[in-house]
């Protein structure tokens, strides 16, 4: 308590409304800084914020200059007045190493310009790129992109977001340090991108592809890396979902993470996938009056490949295709411990129990019901309680709850048969909370005598970088 008081009589004392130079100045810590490592600071800032400090003092109306890291969005400015303030940006700094170049261009944009900003940066020992035009698909012209990016051997993180025209001669050898490479690509004139890319990335570890499939009927994509931890892969297919022989190859044996977004009904070959941990699936039919036995094989081949996964996403275009596949033969998912169902209007509860006996292990699930249509797709228990209610399933999570009765017999079932449940959380999403369901929910029978029933105005979750997950309520 002595030393406490001692700290506390040395501390000065301002009344309110007075001004104190002395504290102030001492107070102003990062104007003490060294130049080299404010401009560090203001590396982390949005380059137009970091230019306007130069307004602050003298002292920093040229620190600005010394950033190590660009960042300009202009996706909706002026063409020429943004590529005017780039090359005010670049002709300024005073920085020989650029960590990190960022630009979100006008649709507008000069590409001769563009490929000039490119060429300036990459001669100082680049880690990131960043480019993005702010265009739709079927408005993209041919975007060619200068061929000495390919010679830029210090990138790490390379993100190309516009279609850009991408040709590697055989010669090159090029990103032998690149660790994270997102493209967006238009198959089947660029065919071969993928794997001459792959091919020069030796320790590439996360790879977000998105192929826009411009109408072919024959097509075969081959993702084959053995450093690869992290694959986001997108499939837009503009000439409908019918009729064509997709094949996708990932061989990717290390590969942890998997997100799949494909709207072309293709076939997925699926080789040395043994460490893969969390799957996200998003199989979507343009209509589901086109889904053949054909193509409902090749999501059912897609979910047994990813059979290993510790933690599964299926969206509600996913559970619609899988709504026609009840009289198939289901994968089981031996290792599964969360499950994340985001419910459709073309399948309402019909695979619902499916699942669930597909999943033995299962100890967390999440129910997203804001586009279910339990009023065509009703509610059917299965004749057999799946094992995960009976061993394993701890925690149950339901968003946009909207106390129907096909809801209310859902949580009533699952409330009922889950012997190790500890926590349920229901949400209502955007509907007030009606009394006599709340009533309702509260007086069904609890088969788990440590289960815990929290109800929301809202739930919400989130899954984090490392697969957990974190359920909260409003």
């Amino acid at each position: 308590m002595d030393s406490e008081l001692k700290s506390l009589q040395k501390r000065p004392f301002i009344q309110k409304g007075s001004y104190n130079k002395e504290v102030v100045e001492q107070e102003d810590r990062i104007s003490d800084l060294p130049d080299h490592v404010i401009a560090q600071i203001l590396s982390f800032l949005e380059t137009e914020e970091a230019v306007k400090t130069s307004v602050l003092s003298s002292r920093w109306r040229y620190l600005w200059k010394g950033i190590t890291c660009i960042s300009l969005r202009g996706a909706n400015a002026d063409p020429d007045k943004f590529s005017n303030l780039v090359e005010h940006v670049l002709q300024n700094c005073s920085s020989t190493n650029f960590q990190a170049f960022d630009l979100a261009c006008p649709s507008a944009i000069d590409l001769s310009r563009l490929n000039a900003w490119i060429g300036c940066v990459l001669n100082h020992k680049l880690e990131k790129l960043q480019l993005w035009i702010n265009k739709y698909f079927y408005e993209l012209p041919e975007r060619p992109l200068a061929q000495f990016i390919l010679s830029c051997n210090t990138l790490v993180t390379l993100k190309l977001k516009s279609c850009f025209d991408i040709h590697i001669p055989e010669s090159v050898v090029c990103f032998p340090f690149l660790k994270l490479l997102d493209i967006d690509v238009i198959f089947p004139d660029h065919i071969d991108v993928v794997n001459q890319l792959l091919s020069c990335c030796p320790v590439l570890e996360e790879l977000d592809l998105l192929g826009y499939l411009d109408s072919p009927k024959v097509l075969k994509i081959d993702v084959s890396s053995s450093t690869l931890r992290k694959l986001n892969l997108g499939l837009k297919y503009e000439g409908g979902s019918c009729g064509n022989e997709f094949t996708i190859t990932l061989n990717t044996p290390n590969l942890e993470r998997l997100s799949i977004e494909d709207d072309s009904l293709s076939r997925y070959v699926l080789k040395n996938l043994v460490r893969v941990y969390t799957v996200e699936v998003n199989y979507c039919a343009f209509s589901l009056t086109i889904l053949g036995p054909e193509h409902i094989n090749r999501l059912l081949e897609l979910l047994k490949g990813v059979a290993a996964a510790e933690n599964l996403i299926l969206k509600w275009n996913t559970l619609g295709a899988l709504g026609s596949t009840l009289r198939y033969t289901w994968p089981t998912f031996p290792n599964l411990k969360t499950l994340i169902m985001h419910l459709s209007p073309f399948s309402g509860w019909t695979c619902f129990s499916k699942v669930l006996h597909s999943a033995p292990c299962l100890e967390v699930l999440i129910l997203d019901l804001e586009d279910i249509n339990d009023e065509i797709y009703q509610w059917s228990p299965p004749d057999i309680v799946p094992n995960c209610l009976l061993e394993h399933l701890k925690e149950i999570g339901i968003l946009c709850f909207e106390g129907n009765e096909d809801e209310l017999q859902v949580v009533e079932y699952l409330l009922n048969n889950a012997q190790v449940l500890e926590f349920m959380w229901i949400g209502f999403g955007l509907n007030d909370m009606n009394v006599e369901v709340l009533q309702k929910l509260l007086a069904f029978t609890r088969a788990s005598k440590t289960c815990d029933v929290q109800i929301n105005k809202r739930l919400t979750y989130e899954v984090d970088s490392l697969d957990r997950i974190s359920i909260w309520g409003v």
